[in-house]
């Protein structure tokens, strides 16, 4: 983990940028702690714009409550309904 300073970043942003995708580096104002750059991929921007959507976080949020507010099952239950059915069509 590396630190760098405002300034620093200011006057060597690619090369911060570069090295970010070895290691986190702790951005620092005033010598206090104030961010922290972590090297994304595609894939990882997609999954971070997912998990961090408040709309879509609400969603999942509803789907359990009423999910359960139903009786919802058990995975446990869902494994046995799973292996029947798979014991049925066997024979």
């Amino acid at each position: 983990m590396r630190f760098a300073g405002v300034k620093e970043l200011k006057h060597k942003t690619m090369d911060i940028l570069r090295a970010s995708k070895d290691e986190d580096i702790i951005i620092t104002a005033y010598g206090k702690p104030t961010a922290i750059l972590h090297h994304i991929t595609d894939d990882d921007l997609a999954d971070y714009l997912i998990e961090n959507d408040p709309v879509f976080k609400n969603r999942i949020e509803e789907a359990y409550t009423e999910y359960t507010a139903s009786g919802g099952v058990t995975v446990d239950a869902l494994i046995r309904k799973l292996e029947k059915r798979r014991d049925v069509k066997k024979v």
